[in-house]
């Protein structure tokens, strides 16, 4: 759709509009990467200068659209509303901690800011989540990314063992089905890991990882590098 939008108003509110239609003389922007109501959104908020509730569908196109195009007070006021969010979450719930880990996680790898990883790190930690979360997240760890995982682990801490144990079942599983390659993120996650921190607080299940492991046959674990 084309929305029509004063170009005078939007580049007072963003310096990369401006260039686009001053410098280079551009009369549209292409933004069909966004959806049509974050958009409109953008565009109201310039009109404004208002920032209203943003639902948590629209977040990170809105988020995006305000860093993409440098509309500084814009992406201030995502993360406060972003923290806003985290700070109505009163009960662990996977599905608000998803929320919150999954837009952290975007935020960091393609903004490079890590503002928002803080925020939801400390909503999951304050209401003692990191262990059932991971182990739900994990469960999906073959599509997962190297960025996702670097944050999983930053998020167990020192609890190396709430990586430990879904990832020792999904091996365990793995084998049970007569599969002897361990899959790449599992090996990411071996490697790694701190995994001298999962043998002094839990030897148990250390041992258990380490008994499964032992069943691989196949050499797709020879290059691996430790972490003790």
């Amino acid at each position: 759709a084309v929305i029509p939008a004063s170009s005078v108003i939007l580049s007072f509110n963003s310096p990369v509009i401006d260039h686009m239609t001053t410098t280079l003389h551009l009369t549209s922007v292409d933004m069909e990467e966004f959806s049509e109501d974050a958009v409109r959104y953008f565009i109201d908020a310039a009109y404004s200068g208002e920032s209203p509730p943003i639902s948590r569908v629209l977040f990170r196109d809105i988020n995006k659209l305000a860093n993409v195009f440098e509309m500084s007070w814009l992406a201030t006021r995502c993360v406060e509303q972003f923290a806003d969010i985290a700070a109505a979450i009163k009960e662990p719930s996977y599905e608000d901690f998803f929320f919150l880990f999954e837009e952290a996680a975007f935020v960091l790898t393609n903004l490079k800011s890590r503002e928002m990883v803080e925020i939801a790190f400390t909503k999951i930690q304050s209401l003692n989540g990191q262990q059932d979360f991971i182990s739900r997240y994990l469960e999906n760890l073959s599509y997962l990314t190297c960025q996702q995982l670097d944050l999983i682990i930053e998020l167990a801490g020192t609890k190396v063992e709430f990586v430990v144990k879904p990832l020792t079942e999904q091996l365990t599983s793995s084998l049970s089905k007569g599969e002897t390659v361990v899959p790449a993120n599992c090996k990411y996650l071996l490697e790694n890991s701190e995994l001298y921190l999962c043998h002094q607080n839990n030897i148990e299940m250390f041992e258990k990882l380490f008994d499964v492991l032992e069943k691989i046959t196949n050499e797709s674990l020879a290059d691996t590098k430790w972490t003790f």
